[in-house]
């Protein structure tokens, strides 16, 4: 049996229901007929601007794990090698591929907690 009920039918709507340490907590209740809220990523560009810069300044800092070098300063050494082999692109054991991860796991590591911050310092969680 099919419904009727579309999935550009359903309502969000917010209800204040929680309080916490004075702060008012509010959830999402689903009804039919409403339009989910078009802004509900809530993106600030400046969250990722400081995501970036912090992780980039971190990632900066040498440690004795990659012999008294940076992760940063690491993958960039990595890239200008296999830039000097341009038209062959890395093997598949390089390092390359290992700092490229781990600096970009990081990255967004960094602007997904900031955003997550962000966010809720601003709807008052804390």
């Amino acid at each position: 049996a099919k419904s009727n009920m579309s999935r550009n039918s359903l309502r969000f709507s917010k209800q204040s229901s929680l309080r916490r340490g004075g702060n008012t907590q509010q959830k999402l209740v689903v009804r039919a007929g409403e339009s989910f809220p078009q802004d509900w990523l809530k993106i600030n560009p400046l969250v990722f601007v400081l995501g970036v810069a912090g992780w980039t300044v971190p990632s900066c800092i040498p440690v004795s794990a990659l012999g008294n070098t940076s992760l940063f300063g690491a993958f960039t050494a990595e890239i200008g090698t296999e830039l000097a082999k341009f038209p062959a692109g890395p093997s598949l054991d390089s390092p390359f591929w290992l700092y490229l991860i781990s600096w970009h796991v990081g990255l967004f590591v960094t602007m997904l907690l900031g955003q997550v911050g962000f966010q809720g310092r601003s709807q008052k969680y804390w």
